[in-house]
């Protein structure tokens, strides 16, 4: 039987991969999909379950879905927070028809059987977001020994795909008119590693960077995020300084700034993140950093807290993202000593945001005057303050969903790149005009 699904996807943009895997699925299965919850059989949720506060935030979605939802109206819960607190969804809302782990979309997709009828499966079964980025996981789990993250308890350990498969997935992306891929893992570095066919060792980074920018030439934007400290190899760092589609644009999570909280993190060194980010900055000396740092962890003293601010201000990490430490039970860093009071992760994380908006700021005055492409995001235009049409999208400075906007004046369609000049400059976003005004008379 014919089943409508409605799908809510929370977390990270691997969670959003996993749903689009889940959707495939669904729609081989000849379900398909609706957009809003009432006209749906089936209302599935994708959790996440990394930390308290997204736990938090799958269960009250879950409780108003299940709230909202009539006579007959069937409720899974998957993903990240069920495959580690199946028992707390289950707990705070008794009435869930099912639940299942991550990467089970196969088994959800069987609890439904298939669909009697018969038409042809939609365009929409390509994963492409609806917008003009897609996101392409290259890897899942992770060998790292990380003692906050819960990730390997969840996913297991790395696995990369097939660089076979990546290829033919960014080509149906780039057929479905998408101008952004962003490569993401829980360690992209580690790609190929693991002896996935189509790597390159402990370059197979590298490598599928060198096969994907050929295999897809007419996406224009390629983006790294996930990459682990002191894995930007030599080959690395060439790579994305040669290939014309790959954007100067490094995501690298550090955690912190003191050696010492990163040894009770478990942690690369700073030595070792400083060399991966001199490494990146000699082969590309224009490059965007973002880095995610955690406040608050386990003893993480006054000093210790300092270094942190140190480091940053000294490497001017251009995008910073920052959570305050939340305990995962099963990890080795929640039973350790010295939890850091809430209020005093809240204090220290509002100094560290606001010197980080302070470099932001000043690497975004670094722009103006300047031309650049801006991928245009939104489907219908805004209004500035004089009622003039504004038009949001980025530069390939900024990632979508984590980064700063680029404001375009003028309408302009979902998808398209203009090429712009910066006029002004935000804390996080750039004011700017289309060349092509500028040039009329």
């Amino acid at each position: 039987m014919l089943v409508k699904y409605h799908l809510v996807t929370l977390g990270c943009a691997k969670n959003t991969v996993d749903s689009m895997r889940l959707e495939q699925a669904l729609r081989t299965g000849r379900h398909v999909a609706v957009s809003a919850p009432g006209d749906a059989d089936l209302l599935v949720v994708n959790t996440c379950g990394f930390i308290d506060a997204a736990k938090d935030e799958s269960v009250a979605v879950v409780r108003a879905l299940d709230a909202a939802r009539r006579p007959g109206q069937r409720l899974y819960v998957v993903g990240c927070m069920t495959q580690i607190a199946e028992h707390e969804v289950r707990a705070a809302v008794p009435n869930v028809d099912a639940t299942f782990g991550v990467e089970q979309w196969d088994e959800i997709a069987a609890s439904l059987g298939a669909a009697s009828e018969t038409y042809d499966i939609p365009d929409a079964v390509l994963p492409v977001l609806g917008a003009p980025s897609a996101y392409l996981k290259i890897s899942d789990g992770c060998d790292r020994p990380c003692t906050f993250c819960i990730i390997p308890a969840i996913k297991g350990g790395m696995h990369s795909a097939p660089a076979r498969r990546l290829i033919a997935e960014a080509r149906m992306y780039a057929a479905a008119g998408a101008k952004e891929l962003v490569l993401v893992a829980q360690d992209s570095t580690a790609y190929g590693e693991d002896g996935a066919p189509g790597d390159g060792g402990r370059d197979g980074l590298a490598a599928l960077l060198e096969e994907l920018s050929a295999a897809v030439p007419d996406v224009p934007w390629i983006r790294l995020m996930y990459a682990y400290p002191g894995r930007v190899t030599p080959r690395l760092a060439e790579a994305m300084a040669a290939l014309p589609n790959v954007v100067p644009y490094l995501d690298m999570p550090l955690q912190h700034g003191s050696d010492a909280v990163l040894r009770r993190m478990k942690r690369p060194t700073l030595l070792r993140s400083r060399q991966s980010i001199e490494a990146i900055r000699r082969a590309i000396p224009d490059v965007t950093l973002r880095s995610t740092f955690i406040v608050g962890f386990p003893g993480e003293t006054e000093a210790e807290f300092r270094e942190l601010l140190r480091f940053v201000e000294e490497e001017r990490i251009d995008h910073v993202g920052a959570f305050t430490y939340s305990p995962q039970i099963g990890t080795p860093a929640a039973a350790y000593g010295d939890q850091i009071p809430e209020p005093v992760k809240q204090e220290r994380y509002g100094r560290l945001m606001e010197l980080a908006q302070g470099i932001s700021h000043d690497a975004n005055r670094a722009q103006v005057g300047r031309e650049v492409d801006v991928l245009v995001e939104s489907r219908e235009p805004g209004r500035s303050a004089t009622g003039e049409p504004i038009a949001i999208g980025r530069t390939a400075r900024d990632a979508p969903e984590v980064d700063g906007l680029a404001l375009v004046k003028g309408t302009h369609p979902m998808g398209a790149v203009v090429r712009v000049r910066v006029d002004g400059a935000l804390p996080y976003d750039l004011l700017c005009t289309p060349v092509e005004a500028l040039a009329r008379p």
